[in-house]
């Protein structure tokens, strides 16, 4: 009840506002006084709104930095460079295959691995695809890697890369 005894009297103070204005300066009375009456209302809903809850260690948590593919160009390249596997087998050899055999060998030498047991880590039937001594094709006519080997070869880089013989 005490509700709508309150908007009854705002909407009759409203009215009487507005022939008053209407009543002393015309339409542009009306007008000014239209926009008091917004700004008001405006002013009442800022008040009514209810503050966040402060974080519970006291501070707020700082918003994530934007992050774009221009931070990071280096992912973007590899990204290309794996697009051009399937190809062809040239495309292959000279575009993607350079970033496998950098990963290889990177894990030779931070973690003290022999070709040896890179090879057999990485299996025989993907070494070759991965090879640093192996020759590169310039077939372009023969088929590039699927995306499924191509997954199977970044498992194998993983484990040679955490050491894992791959029997667990």
């Amino acid at each position: 009840m005490r509700v709508t005894v309150s908007a009854v009297l705002a909407a009759v103070g409203l009215a009487a506002a507005g022939t008053a204005a209407y009543a002393v300066a015309g339409a542009r009375g009306l007008a000014v006084a239209g926009t008091v009456l917004a700004i008001a209302v405006l002013v009442a809903a800022r008040l009514a709104i209810v503050p966040a809850a402060p974080h519970p260690t006291g501070r707020r948590k700082r918003p994530a930095p934007g992050v774009s593919a221009e931070d990071f160009p280096a992912f973007r390249q590899i990204v290309a460079d794996l697009g051009w596997a399937g190809a062809s087998r040239r495309h292959y050899d000279h575009v993607t295959r350079p970033v496998f055999t950098r990963l290889v060998g990177t894990a030779q030498a931070d973690r003290g691995i022999s070709q040896e047991a890179a090879e057999a880590r990485a299996g025989s039937d993907l070494w070759p695809l991965m090879d640093p001594s192996a020759p590169l094709s310039n077939n372009s006519e023969a088929p590039g890697v699927d995306a499924a080997t191509l997954g199977r070869i970044v498992d194998r880089l993983e484990r040679l890369w955490s050491g894992r013989d791959g029997h667990d």
